[in-house]
């Protein structure tokens, strides 16, 4: 991944482990129709960079070379399966280092 991408992806880790438990905290203590909707901005905002860092790693995903035939249908069916674990794993393990030509 180029720097650019990876702050991307890097952000979207962070946003959710910092996000997560402020939700719960705010949304269980949010008592006006106000308090939601200073919620529900975070998640939208949340969800767009998750939705862009996803976009990324498929993208890594389809120019990466793997030394296995099948290990790019294996990434991407873990990925897709598995959610944000699969997908966690393919970045600490893959996206994060340079590509090998």
């Amino acid at each position: 991944m180029m720097k650019l991408e990876r702050n991307i992806v890097l952000s979207a880790i962070i946003y959710m482990a910092v996000y997560m438990p402020c939700f719960f905290y705010f949304g269980y203590m949010a008592k006006t129709q106000d308090d939601f909707e200073w919620i529900i901005l975070f998640h939208v905002i949340g969800m767009l960079l998750n939705l862009a860092a996803l976009i990324l790693t498929f993208r890594d995903l389809y120019i990466r070379s793997f030394p296995a035939e099948n290990e790019k249908l294996t990434w991407c069916l873990l990925i897709l399966w598995t959610g944000g674990i699969g997908w966690l794993v393919y970045v600490f393990k893959y996206a994060l280092k340079p590509r090998v030509k």
